[in-house]
């Protein structure tokens, strides 16, 4: 993991926003309150910034934001597209996640299982279909990881669907989707870790 900057956390939700923007409407982007939203949010208004965020990041993942340590800091990251870097993440232990990891958490898992059987989460398969038939149509912005560490473990607060997906692709399916060689991510590194309720 490479750090490129330090960011604050409103620049965190605005990305993540961003992302579940994309994410919440990726087959109807022609959408007029998802077209606004996106608008708000790369307007390098805060306030309209402020607003888009509070729009696309419904009551479920607020609560997830609350749960966050209070003393953590927020960095723009780089993520290698390398296996030993993708063995480092963990997805959120959540019944949904647990099914399809076998209740180890960790995205390899969750891969391979979800490749075996496409059925058990099809927003997944989904997502596995968009990077085989148009890698645009994955909006990668907005990945969120926390670790204690920069060197992981990592714990992906947003992005599960997506890293589980990108894995898939790159280390199962073999395919080489994305050009630059590594993912732009949003990392938080605390002592505490995180909470969950």
């Amino acid at each position: 993991m490479e750090i490129i900057r330090k960011i604050k956390k409103h620049e965190m939700l605005r990305r993540w926003a961003i992302g579940e923007v994309y994410v919440e409407y990726l087959s109807a982007m022609a959408d007029p309150a998802a077209q606004e939203t996106l608008k708000w949010l790369q307007s390098n208004n805060p306030r309209l910034e402020r607003k888009g965020i509070k729009r696309s990041l419904k009551l479920h993942h607020l609560s997830l934001v609350d749960c966050l340590p209070l003393k953590i800091n927020w960095y723009l990251a780089k993520m290698e597209l390398k296996k030993s870097e993708l063995n480092k993440l963990y997805t959120l232990p959540v019944p949904e996640l647990a099914k399809i990891t076998n209740f180890t958490y960790r995205v390899p898992y969750a891969a391979r299982i979800v490749q075996n059987i496409p059925s058990l989460n099809l927003r997944i398969t989904g997502i596995i279909n968009s990077f085989k038939s148009d890698t645009s149509q994955v909006q990668l912005s907005g990945i969120t990881f926390i670790a204690k560490q920069k060197d992981g473990p990592y714990t992906i607060i947003e992005g599960n669907g997506r890293s589980i997906g990108l894995y898939n692709i790159l280390f199962l399916q073999k395919m080489s989707v994305l050009k630059e060689g590594y993912v732009e991510i949003v990392l938080g590194l605390s002592k505490e870790g995180i909470q969950y309720v």
